[in-house]
């Protein structure tokens, strides 16, 4: 039986495409999800597909991505396949790991796939390092001004206030405040 799998990485993404190539492949069932492919991001879905795989099954994806982005990831899923006598077969790259030549190329293209995610990470890191070096700095903009701060501040070290009663003064939440202030004791 041919099991498909789908998978986006954002909840604002759509699996019709993904869901329609499947059932065009002749997947009796496709599992799908709305969850991240890196290693530590959780897929209760891909781990109902994996347990449902019998020997003779094939697990059908419509791109390798939506399996996994690193190579040891993909080669022990691939281990884990073989050992269940399950195939995997790729869609858009034409391949099926049923036959020796399909998991040969299996193997290359994962290696490939690796070596991509790793140059993206690669560029992004540089990028990031050159925009720090012209004065840029990434992140979430600070919630405080520096004007709310220093009423802030100010109201700390009367020592009158909660941190609740100042967060409400100076319109910003306590966690804001923690992070910034100077406190006896702390920063």
């Amino acid at each position: 039986m041919d099991i498909g799998y789908a998978r986006v990485s954002r909840n604002d993404q759509i699996l019709d495409r993904q869901i329609d190539e499947l059932e065009a492949a002749g997947c009796e069932r496709v599992f799908t999800e709305k969850a991240s492919g890196s290693k530590e991001s959780k897929r209760p879905e891909f781990d109902l597909c994996l347990r449902t795989l019998r020997t003779g099954d094939r697990l059908v994806v419509t791109e390798l991505s939506r399996l996994g982005r690193h190579m040891g990831e993909l080669a022990n899923l691939s281990e884990q396949l073989k050992k269940l006598g399950v195939g995997l077969r790729i869609l858009n790259f034409g391949i099926d790991t049923s036959s020796p030549s399909g998991a040969f190329f299996f193997n290359i293209i994962a290696a490939v796939a690796q070596m991509e995610r790793e140059l993206l990470i690669e560029r992004t890191r540089s990028g990031l390092a050159a925009a720090r070096a012209q004065g840029r700095v990434g992140g979430r903009k600070r919630s405080i001004t520096a004007k709310q701060l220093a009423k802030a501040q100010a109201l700390y070290d009367e020592h009158r206030f909660t941190m609740a009663e100042i967060a409400r003064v100076c319109e910003t939440s306590p966690a804001t405040l923690y992070r910034y202030l100077e406190i006896e004791g702390g920063k």
